[in-house]
């Protein structure tokens, strides 16, 4: 498998900007979010050669989804095959073949790392931070729990 670095980058610009609106007053700060993830699009095409998730590839379209106590904000992000992020969007994609699910406080912790990428990196071997076939998905749903599975081994 292809090693890719970008998914990582992206997955912590969007989870810092969700934590930084909160997850409880999205509906409201929605739009600031989304304007202050679309100016963060430069900075990660800039910088995604800094990561390394060994096999992991997010290439395509994938959900992120932030749990907030009882609410949850969802964006939808696409990437090309050098994971640099090609289209985004305030609302999930219905053609989606990922997600990606968090909470706030694991995002807060990758917001106050001094390396928000290891902390991503950390999160994602944790289990704090899950990655996983969207719902219809099958092909994705089994990649991902094999991935899972085994991810301790290359993360």
């Amino acid at each position: 498998m292809k090693l890719t670095r970008g998914p990582l980058v992206l997955a912590v610009a969007l989870l810092v900007l969700v934590a930084a609106t909160g997850g409880a007053v999205a509906q409201s700060s929605g739009d600031d979010l989304y304007e202050s993830l679309e100016e963060m699009v430069p900075t990660y095409n800039d910088n995604v050669d800094g990561i390394n998730l060994g096999p992991i590839n997010l290439a395509g379209t994938s959900n992120i989804y932030v749990e907030d106590g009882d609410s949850t904000v969802t964006y939808s992000v696409t990437m090309d095959d050098q994971n640099r992020i090609t289209g985004l969007s305030e609302s999930p994609s219905d053609d989606a073949v990922r997600k990606i699910t968090t909470d706030r406080e694991t995002i807060q912790g990758i917001v106050d790392a001094d390396d928000p990428a290891t902390a991503f990196r950390d999160a994602v071997a944790n289990d704090d931070i899950v990655i996983s076939g969207e719902s219809g998905q099958p092909i994705e749903q089994i990649k991902w729990a094999v991935i899972n599975a085994f991810k301790g081994f290359f993360l």
